[in-house]
């Protein structure tokens, strides 16, 4: 009687997200997704909880939510029950703007989010990071600690260009809430470049509500077409998008120039590059800030134009509008640039860092 080949056990990896945006999409999805297409573990992604039933199951457990009293809960059932977890974090939480009204009224110091999800990376069997910034700064509370770098889906990030055919330069920011402050350092420069430009330029923003934008433009400003004469407008706002369509959508633009501007403090130096990734992917020129992770991309390969001061904004802007050779120089630059960070290429590497950092556990309880 022939003896059958036992059948490989793969592991059993619940990923606990802590939103269904661009967040827990790109630390949680897309990375689980990919494990189990490529037959590496058996996943699964819930939001924000877990019943005890499921986390019972599982070989490793990995947690983005954390903070609240349902993330408190799980990690110490985890701890109680020894199911190995891993931490998550993609921000430094500790610094959170004020004015992101969403982020701080959890992130502060007057609530016990931070002191909870300090102690859970403590507890869990390692802690990941988007960035070397945040590896730093969380690394005094594990030495278990690796950087995973945000990656675009490939599948999802080669729509063409779709270029408008109407003389008018389109220069973008795309983004979801809590970037007013960003936005902000550059909004009299556009005012100036728009009214200058007669018609000619047209400045567009996809994602953040109308309501956290007002804070940055007179939303009057924004409109589909000219109030006065009837002609479209030089301002656009168009609402956020599911993941799943936000690469097409932005394709769909048409952009000339793309805008990455962040307020260089220890929350925005600790940010990842994945607008760069996603402009580039998508073949915009882009114009942005010399924070940390935009200078770590520009020395990595990626093709970016820095300004910071108002002076510095306004001439890349212009410069780029007038220098076609070297918008085409950039796009195809970052094309290449981009093209190591598909996440078809690095799943594996993500999920090696996970069996490590199980079979470490496995071996502390021997």
């Amino acid at each position: 009687m022939e003896n059958k080949k036992e059948e490989k056990k793969i592991p059993k990896i619940l990923f606990i997200s802590r939103d269904d945006g661009g967040c827990g999409f790109y630390r949680m999805t897309q990375p689980a997704s990919f494990m189990k297409r490529m037959g590496l573990a058996d996943t699964e992604v819930v939001l924000t909880e877990a019943p005890p039933e499921k986390l019972l199951e599982q070989d490793l457990v990995v947690m983005q939510e954390m903070g609240s009293n349902v993330a408190s809960n799980i990690y110490h059932f985890c701890i109680d029950n020894k199911i190995p977890f891993v931490s998550e974090i993609d921000d430094f939480i500790q610094h959170v703007s004020p004015n992101n009204v969403s982020g701080y009224s959890a992130w502060n110091p007057s609530t016990l989010y931070i002191h909870r999800a300090m102690q859970m990376l403590r507890s869990g069997v390692g802690v990941t990071v988007s960035t070397n910034w945040l590896a730093r700064e969380y690394f005094p509370y594990h030495p278990n600690i690796y950087v995973v770098p945000n990656y675009l889906n490939k599948d999802m990030w080669t729509n063409p260009l779709s270029k408008k055919k109407d003389g008018k330069i389109r220069i973008g920011w795309a983004g979801g809430n809590a970037h007013a402050d960003d936005l902000k350092m550059i909004s009299e420069v556009l005012n100036r470049i728009v009214k200058e430009s007669k018609g000619k330029v047209v400045f567009e923003t996809l994602g953040m509500t109308k309501n956290e934008l007002s804070g940055v433009f007179p939303m009057d400003e924004f409109s589909e077409t000219c109030p006065s004469c009837g002609y479209e407008g030089e301002k656009h706002h168009y609402p956020g998008e599911a993941m799943e369509n936000y690469p097409l959508i932005l394709a769909s633009k048409g952009w000339d120039i793309a805008l990455a501007p962040v307020v260089s403090n220890s929350f925005g130096n600790a940010k990842s590059d994945l607008k760069i990734k996603e402009y580039a992917a998508t073949g915009i020129p882009v114009i942005a800030s010399p924070v940390t992770p935009y200078m770590e991309a520009s020395l990595d390969g990626a093709q970016i134009s820095f300004a910071n001061t108002y002076e510095e904004w306004y001439n890349a802007i212009k410069n780029l509008i007038k220098d076609e050779v070297k918008c085409r120089d950039m796009v195809k630059k970052n094309k290449e640039w981009v093209d190591k960070y598909w996440i078809q290429d690095n799943a594996e590497k993500q999920f090696e860092i996970y069996i490590q950092l199980l079979q470490n556990f496995r071996n502390s309880v021997k």
